[in-house]
């Protein structure tokens, strides 16, 4: 289930950062250098995407900052952790951990 729940999360993080959902380029990367991530106000969150947005909303800052800086943020590892000031060690230990909350949160949410 922790595979479904990363796919999830890196579909989330493509829609936060303003790209296709389905990973595969729509455009030129210029053309989203002026373009927002869901701020934008491009439109609604598809309802996958928006399940795993109220996941990851549920949880405290503490667990939602390093999914923000694994999922959506750029740049190498080393960088992201740097950004938070832990290490690259501890930053994966909290995104794992992170991973298993949404997943047991998607897991619980009911089906239609």
């Amino acid at each position: 289930m922790i595979e479904y729940t990363r796919v999830k999360l890196s579909q989330w993080g493509r829609w936060c950062r303003g790209r296709a959902v389905t990973g595969y380029p729509t455009a030129a990367a210029f053309t989203w250098a002026n373009t927002g991530g869901k701020g934008s106000g491009a439109g609604l969150a598809p309802d996958d995407i928006l399940e795993t947005e109220q996941a990851v909303a549920r949880l405290s800052q503490a667990w939602k900052q390093p999914l923000i800086a694994y999922y959506v943020s750029t740049g190498p590892l080393w960088l992201k952790a740097q950004r938070l000031n832990i290490s690259r060690r501890t930053l994966m230990r909290r995104v794992e951990t992170a991973e298993r909350k949404v997943a047991e949160t998607l897991d619980s949410a009911p089906k239609t």
